[in-house]
């Protein structure tokens, strides 16, 4: 989402309806200091899309802006919570130096041997499910929308959905059995 320099009537605007933005934060339990510059881009892009989009305003503002501001705290936490951003982290000491991989990782065989159960699990289950339904399975666990993934496949965001019901039914019958 890409926002232009707001002209002087669209920062009028804005001014004039910036209650809306400090009304989603409170509204939403959401940290001023953390997401104030999350939600006003979403914020803006409203702002200019309500001024510039004539079929909009047949909507009320508050209604684009919080539609908005949804989307762009929806993409932050997709982005916080892929997996490359939640990596542990650990810090350097010189305790650590003399220590073995055993003992600075006391559950790590436990972990490895979970981790590799619940691969020969999903290679299991995949087997079961078609090529087009794996592609959508594995954009998704990346963190893709189902509109991203939509674009990306050729399909409508009602089939990603239609796709992902479908293997979760398969799935859930495999279980049973």
């Amino acid at each position: 989402m890409k926002i232009q320099q707001l002209t002087s009537k669209q920062k009028q605007f804005a001014e004039a309806h910036h209650e809306l933005v400090m009304r989603f934060l409170s509204g939403n339990n959401l940290d001023e200091a953390e997401f104030y510059d999350v939600v006003i881009f979403g914020y803006l892009h409203a702002v200019q899309d309500y001024l510039e989009k004539p079929e909009l305003s047949r909507y009320q503002f508050s209604t684009i802006a919080w539609k908005q501001m949804k989307d762009a705290m929806n993409r932050e936490f997709t982005y916080r919570c892929r997996p490359k951003r939640n990596a542990p982290v650990y810090e350097y000491q010189d305790e650590y130096a003399a220590m073995t991989l055993d003992e600075f990782l006391p559950d790590r065989m436990n972990h490895i041997a979970e981790t590799l159960d619940n691969q020969k699990q999903l290679c299991k289950l995949l087997s079961y499910i078609t090529p087009k339904e794996k592609e959508v399975v594995y954009m998704k666990a990346e963190g893709y929308t189902y509109r991203e993934i939509a674009g990306f496949c050729d399909i409508t965001i009602h089939g990603v959905s239609s796709r992902m019901t479908r293997m979760r039914q398969r799935l859930k019958m495999l279980a049973l059995i």
